[in-house]
């Protein structure tokens, strides 16, 4: 009997009446055995798990680098082809932004996964009907369906197979194609209002108008701002600091509601779009056949359409002459609106996200300095690339009015380990088939080790479920379970920020490198991180990046050690942390990365001028 071979969890494509399974990803055994399932089966096997070596690792992001860059060109002339436009390629990248980049990465990953695993005299499976793919409305529906949602790792098989295997497996239909979640145009304006009263943007807009002083705020905005800021985490502290010492010069600039049409897909413009060229590979055919379905509508069937809106939209900014946006790599609509800008020659400064990822092999910076006029780092320096500006954050890295009563003794922050990784960037160093499972396993062994005493006194932050809902992610709350429950808390529901968090905790231990570490020794907050330096692959030139700090005890290389430091210093943290030796690899540490807001404050106040 042949073993059904499975791309995803979608449970309603597999073979009724299969008996062995054979599992492109060990994520989708994962969710058997959380779903108690794997008994229902005589045998299951699992696909050995790519970039499991640093070699394999530069391997596989050199493939797909090359490969993004091609496809960048050949799809930034086919487009001007298509609406007959001379835009270019500087202003396709910057409207793809990282897109292209991550559909590469997706299409790579099932590609060369089906390549090794497939063999059709020892698989069967159903494969879906052209007439259930779906046609995502933009870039960010691209992600979400590909990334994290079963259906759209069945779309890229089905592909796959229509090309190389057609017609040897039977077809699936499963009905009328559905809108992925938070990605379909219909819920834009929902989704603004909600995130606008979240990010208190309409509160604060009330209080302003009630509040003395309101007039004189009001008179700012008669202005026409020269810098414009959209799409940041600045802090409203800040944002309010801009616009009065800049008198106006400075304003926060949204985006408009794009209206887009609900049309079906114009078939005859996307066989233009994806049609071979004569040197195309096997794989170039594959990642061109899922532009079919998968190029966004936004830049095909609605591109004149939306780029005639922001085109208008932005005729009241008449004397904008710089927009400073860090959202944009991680959102479609903003990506193609700074393209439209820099058409109408205004200067784009990127300001850089809350995470250092310089130092990682892999990382975006290469494809996103060329992009902007200025990449403002949040406080490092490297001479080597010529439109870097050493800058600093206006993101609230320490709660104002911060308390001071410690409620918590020990506060573990989780991170979300994701089935599979839009980029092959080190930074998702707890994400994707073999770097998720050594992310579970390292807080297994700590938590473990930390004792049942140490659990009573810490609280678990994981990610928070209202975010991951729709996404494909190895649940921490099943693996962890014998931990959790004897753990003082765990939370899942966010009742309290993070940074808020931070500050009512006596010891903040975490096992991801991005914001949560960043924001702890910030706020000058006894921390302890643990590195896994198989995972967060460092290159060469930053090899050394976190020796001073893995010198003092705040770096962590080993899950059991940390678990051992903790326990050493859980009783008095403070007094381990205010030691010079510790003080001092934190300042230097901060020093060399960190800039103060006044330098950033003040760039921005000169470009106003």
């Amino acid at each position: 009997m042949k073993s059904n071979f499975v791309v995803s969890a979608y449970h309603d494509i597999w073979l009724p009446d299969a008996r062995k399974l054979f599992a492109l990803d060990p994520y989708i055994v994962h969710v058997l055995e959380r779903e108690g399932r794997l008994g229902d089966y005589a045998e299951v096997q699992v696909a050995d798990v790519a970039r499991s070596t640093r070699e394999e690792f530069i391997h596989d992001h050199e493939f797909v680098d090359r490969k993004f860059n091609q496809y960048s060109d050949i799809l930034a002339q086919r487009l001007d082809e298509l609406h007959g436009s001379n835009h270019g390629s500087r202003f396709w990248r910057k409207a793809f932004s990282l897109s292209i980049l991550r559909h590469v990465t997706l299409c790579y990953d099932l590609y060369t996964a089906c390549e090794i695993n497939l063999k059709p005299m020892l698989h069967e499976c159903r494969v879906l009907g052209q007439e259930s793919y779906r046609t995502p409305v933009d870039f960010d529906e691209h992600r979400q369906m590909f990334q994290n949602t079963d259906f759209g790792r069945e779309q890229l098989f089905s592909i796959y197979c229509g090309l190389y295997y057609p017609s040897q497996f039977a077809s699936w239909n499963s009905g009328a194609p559905s809108p992925i979640t938070d990605a379909d145009p219909a819920l834009h304006k929902t989704k603004s209002l909600w995130q606008r009263i979240t990010q208190g943007q309409i509160l604060h807009r009330i209080k302003r108008r009630i509040l003395p002083g309101a007039i004189a705020r009001g008179l700012l905005h008669v202005r026409s701002p020269k810098v414009g800021i959209m799409q940041t985490s600045f802090s409203r502290k800040h944002l309010e600091q801009l616009e009065f010492k800049s008198r106006g010069g400075i304003q926060e600039v949204s985006l408009p509601e794009i209206s887009l049409s609900a049309s079906t897909p114009q078939w005859d413009l996307r066989e233009r779009l994806v049609r071979e060229e004569a040197d195309f590979d096997r794989f170039d055919k594959f990642a061109f056949a899922c532009l079919r379905h998968g190029m966004p509508k936004i830049f095909v069937e609605d591109f004149s359409s939306v780029y005639t809106q922001l085109n208008s939209y932005f005729d009241k900014y008449s004397d904008l002459r710089w927009v400073v946006s860090e959202w944009w790599i991680g959102h479609s609509q903003t990506s193609l609106a700074l393209a439209v800008l820099q058409n109408r020659n205004v200067k784009h400064i990127y300001s850089e996200h809350n995470c250092l990822a310089h130092f990682f092999l892999g990382n975006s910076l290469k494809y996103l300095a060329p992009l902007v006029d200025e990449f403002v780092t949040l406080g490092w320096v490297d001479s080597s690339i010529p439109n870097l500006v050493r800058g600093a954050s206006l993101f609230q890295w320490v709660a104002e009015g911060a308390v001071c009563d410690k409620e918590h003794e020990i506060l573990f922050v989780l991170s979300v380990p994701l089935a599979y990784v839009p980029e092959i960037n080190a930074g998702y160093g707890e994400s994707g088939a073999c770097r998720a499972q050594e992310y579970l396993v390292i807080n297994q062994r700590f938590l473990n080790r930390l004792g049942e005493g140490a659990l009573r006194k810490t609280y678990i932050r994981s990610y928070p479920l209202r975010f991951m809902r729709d996404w494909l992610a190895w649940d921490q709350a099943f693996v962890l379970s014998p931990y959790l429950s004897k753990a003082k808390i765990y939370d899942d529901n966010f009742p309290v920020s993070g940074v808020s968090l931070i500050q009512r905790s006596r010891l903040v231990v975490t096992n991801y490198l991005s914001t949560t570490y960043l924001e702890s020794i910030i706020a000058d907050i006894p921390t302890i991180f643990i590195f896994n330096k198989d995972a967060y692959l460092i290159t060469e030139k930053y090899m050394g990046f976190f020796d001073a700090l893995i010198d003092a005890g705040i770096c962590q290389t080993n899950p059991e050690d940390a678990a051992d430091f903790v326990n050493r210093i859980k009783d008095n943290p403070g007094q381990w942390w205010r030691s010079s030796a510790v003080q001092n690899a934190r300042s230097a540490f901060l020093n060399a990365n960190i800039g103060n807001p006044e330098v950033m404050i003040q760039h921005l106040l000169e470009k106003a001028k």
